[in-house]
């Protein structure tokens, strides 16, 4: 039962991230919803959707291919990570 209540938890804790993220990036604050993203990551490393929001926002071409390339584990058939990751190898 406690395995549950942690999931449902994690779930709220995540949700209120997403909000979090969505909220910054509407009012233009990147910064700020690149961090909520790195929490999210953080917490749930198998969310293909959270590293891709977090590539977009993330400045470092290096750290972006990182974020591409941990889409394409999680979808390997992810258009818009192939794209990211194959422009951003060519701004090295």
């Amino acid at each position: 039962m406690s395995g549950i209540k942690h999931d449902a938890d994690l779930e709220t804790v995540l949700a209120t991230f997403w909000g979090k993220a969505n909220e910054a990036q509407a009012q233009g604050k990147e910064e700020e919803a690149r961090s909520w993203l790195e929490g999210i990551v953080e917490l749930d490393q198998s969310d293909p959707g959270a590293w891709l929001a977090l590539a977009r926002l993330v400045p470092d071409v290096r750290e972006r291919m990182q974020c591409y390339s941990r889409v394409l584990q999680l979808s390997p058939g992810n258009v818009e990570a192939k794209h990211g990751l194959r422009q951003a190898r060519r701004e090295l």
